[in-house]
């Protein structure tokens, strides 16, 4: 969506609608090398972290966002970098950008992958990442920056942005229609704005998930913690209202489906499908760890026994979850 009125959208992404394949065959996955990006470089000095539940988390406005900063996490962005990548047909928007943009946010950059991939495939761009945390790579294509900054903070550029490019950071963002009024702010007239983010709790396809089951309960206890935090995990249900609100045009929404496993039919699906079910595992635990303890009243030794249960429920190939963006 932009400030002005302007040209459509491109190609559609993936997982508007999943059907179940009945023969549940494996995935082609030599559908050639993964996107990879220049190593990139952040001029900072903020490196302090906290350590908690035996990950590291970021100490730069503390308790600001629900996921770790570590390793781990930083393999598990790479890989949903990748299946985000998939979802937009290989591109990494689908805003009609020009290749001559010139200035280029990526709020919430984590790994800085998305930015450095713009930077490299727009090198008159001038590409600018922000995090809490700095975790980016030493090294970066010549035109893109990262700098650490809360995203909820008021926003201090020396210019406007053409584009304005965020994802998953409803773990975040408290009052979206005030991050929307920051973006308003520092877009050029015809500039846009995408934005991509999931919703809580989990979804399920079919009969095969019963109510009782331990990852659709997890989920419901992660949208109450949230809620106490002050987070709404069904945040994405309200955007294009809050957005035409703030006087963006050209809105468009294109609610896609991650598949949880190769359950769906299609070959980039199955990988959507696997990619997606790594990711899962890989953040159940930290948010439940930090979430469950902190709003719910959990022990930590509850959360690791009940996390025996949802693995198990995961990686039940039978049941058929999927999550909603």
């Amino acid at each position: 969506m932009n400030r002005q009125d302007s040209s459509e959208l491109i190609q559609q992404p993936v997982g508007q609608n999943l059907y179940v394949d009945s023969e549940s065959s494996e995935p082609d996955t030599s559908q050639g090398d993964r996107w990879k990006s220049a190593t990139s470089s952040l001029s900072s000095t903020v490196l302090k972290y906290r350590y908690e539940h035996g990950r590291r988390w970021h100490a730069f406005d503390e308790n600001a966002y629900c996921l770790p900063n570590d390793e781990t996490e930083m393999e598990r962005l790479d890989i949903q970098d990748y299946v985000w990548r998939l979802t937009l047909n290989g591109k990494l928007h689908v805003s009609p950008i020009s290749k001559e943009v010139r200035h280029v946010l990526d709020v919430g950059t984590g790994t800085g992958q998305w930015a450095m991939e713009f930077a490299d495939e727009h090198p008159s761009s001038h590409v600018i990442g922000t995090d809490l945390s700095p975790i980016q790579p030493e090294y970066t294509p010549p035109n893109c920056y990262f700098m650490i900054d809360n995203a909820e903070n008021s926003w201090v550029f020396s210019h406007k942005f053409d584009f304005i490019h965020s994802r998953m950071l409803v773990m975040g963002i408290h009052d979206y229609p005030q991050y929307f009024k920051q973006i308003w702010d520092n877009l050029e007239p015809g500039g846009w704005m995408e934005i991509k983010e999931p919703q809580f709790p989990i979804g399920v396809h079919d009969d095969t998930v019963p109510s009782s089951s331990p990852l659709l309960v997890w989920s419901q206890h992660v949208r109450e913690a949230c809620a106490k935090a002050g987070i709404d995990t069904m945040c994405t249900e309200r955007f294009v209202d809050q957005i035409n609100d703030q006087g963006f045009v050209n809105v468009k929404a294109y609610p896609v489906k991650w598949a949880v496993g190769p359950w769906p039919k299609g070959n980039l699906e199955k990988n959507i499908g696997w990619l997606t079910l790594e990711n899962t595992k890989q953040f159940i635990s930290a948010i439940a760890l930090n979430l469950f303890t902190k709003h719910l009243g959990w022990s930590t030794g509850q959360v690791e026994l009940f996390l025996i249960d949802v693995r198990r429920d995961l990686s039940d190939r039978n049941k058929h979850y999927f999550w909603q963006l």
